[in-house]
């Protein structure tokens, strides 16, 4: 916001100098500067009075008149003789046909005389008086007031404009987050223009899209499991047959590719699950040293690696629901456990206000370039790895989609193990 303030604020001065500017040059360029023409003609009537004055009264009867003048409105007069008048104002009264009998240079001095010709006066502000210094700070509170204004104006309209931002950005916020329902409020006192119709138009073809696609891998994984289970059962019945050497592979073979495709509708219908809004969650505080280790005897039994948890004591309270968190750590161990090769370390700590839980492996990592990808649905690090070693690319999935649920994120990074480091960050209970 102070950006966008600051640029508002000096747009504002910017526009105002530039019209003031041009203001200026066209009144001077284009038309005659009448403030000037009209300050000149006072002036020459002054002349001419003193004139009068001279003329009936003598000359020491004009100067003090002229004095009493200089006097009122705090001015500054200086005499000059002819040779020693500046070129510019030489030049000027020796016209034949000049329009007046003053003449005003670059500083505002006006320079004139009186029967006399070869004296000159010059009069000018006195900068230096209580009345010029007066008028000198009014005219500089103008300008203050006038900056303060634009400060004002643009904080209330920066403000005000940041107010329906920022609720677009809240609307944005929960649709990035999962809730395909959140739109942007189209009333006149909160809409951004035309920006909030279009988010909503934006977000109903998205809401669409993955409702459509979520539709289609829940019916799809749904009708693929009555054809993979019947499969599955005749070729357990044909394993049960007479059946010679070969036979007897080609048959195990056609089990063990049903339990895969069975194994993977079911992870398509779990990341359905977790991926839906809808989906129940029951979040529940948990101890998380104790809990990690009410579960840590049945994640063991999933690895036929050395594993160990590290889980203090003192670790605090976090909510979470505990099925869901139990499928995410499950599915990380699992994961380490293709991978790793004699080690998979769980470590539990406290990260600012933050729950970390990290699984490491000493297998061979994964490069970084596939990191912004790894939770991505089917996305495979090494595409030429078989099935059985890297699956179908839905464990880390699930786990990103839970851990979202959660309020949280999911990272990964090299272990000092030599392998691969999938943390889950969740928030605390505050």
């Amino acid at each position: 916001m102070r950006r966008i303030y600051l640029e508002f604020f000096f747009s504002l001065i910017i526009v105002f100098v530039t019209s003031i500017v041009t203001y200026v040059g066209l009144v001077s360029k284009v038309t005659d500067d009448h403030d000037a023409i009209f300050l000149a003609r006072q002036a020459d009537g002054l002349v001419d009075i003193l004139d009068v004055i001279e003329a009936t009264s003598g000359t020491s009867i004009a100067l003090e008149a002229l004095d009493k003048y200089i006097e009122k409105v705090e001015f500054v007069l200086e005499t000059y003789q002819a040779e020693a008048l500046p070129d510019q104002v030489s030049a000027y009264f020796n016209q034949v046909n000049r329009p007046l009998d003053v003449f005003y240079d670059h500083d505002d001095k006006l320079w004139f005389h009186l029967a006399d010709k070869d004296t000159f006066y010059a009069m000018q502000e006195n900068t230096d008086s209580p009345l010029h210094i007066a008028i000198a700070f009014e005219d500089n509170l103008l300008i203050a007031f006038l900056c303060g204004g634009f400060a004002v104006y643009s904080f209330f309209m920066v403000w005000f404009l940041s107010r329906r931002v920022r609720a677009l950005e809240r609307t944005t916020l929960q649709f990035a987050g999962g809730d395909l329902n959140a739109r942007a409020s189209i009333r006149s006192h909160q809409r951004v223009g035309s920006l909030n119709r279009t988010f909503n138009h934006m977000a109903d073809r998205i809401a669409n899209l993955v409702s459509s696609s979520r539709a289609l891998t829940n019916a799809v994984a749904h009708e693929l499991r009555t054809p993979v289970f019947r499969i599955q059962w005749q070729a357990e019945l044909l394993s049960e047959s007479a059946l010679d050497n070969k036979q007897q592979q080609k048959v195990a073979s056609i089990i063990e590719d049903t339990d895969e495709m069975a194994s993977l509708v079911d992870e398509l219908l779990y990341l359905a699950r977790v991926d839906h809004p809808n989906t129940l969650f029951t979040p529940q505080t948990l101890e998380a040293s104790v809990w990690m280790k009410e579960q840590w005897p049945r994640w063991q039994t999933l690895s036929t690696k050395s594993m160990s948890l590290d889980a203090p004591q003192d670790l605090p309270r976090v909510e979470a629901d505990p099925h869901l968190l139990k499928r995410v750590i499950t599915n990380l161990i699992g994961n380490a456990e293709k991978y790793a090769t004699s080690q998979i370390a769980v470590r539990v700590y406290c990260e600012d206000t933050q729950l970390v839980i990290a699984v490491h492996d000493d297998g061979e990592g994964v490069e970084s370039s596939h990191w912004p990808f790894i939770f991505d649905a089917f996305y495979s690090a090494d595409r030429s790895r078989d099935k059985k070693r890297s699956g179908y690319g839905l464990g880390l999935a699930i786990v990103k989609q839970i851990v979202i649920r959660h309020g949280g994120h999911v990272e990964i990074d090299h272990s000092d193990l030599g392998g691969a480091c999938f943390r889950v960050i969740l928030p605390l209970q505050t």
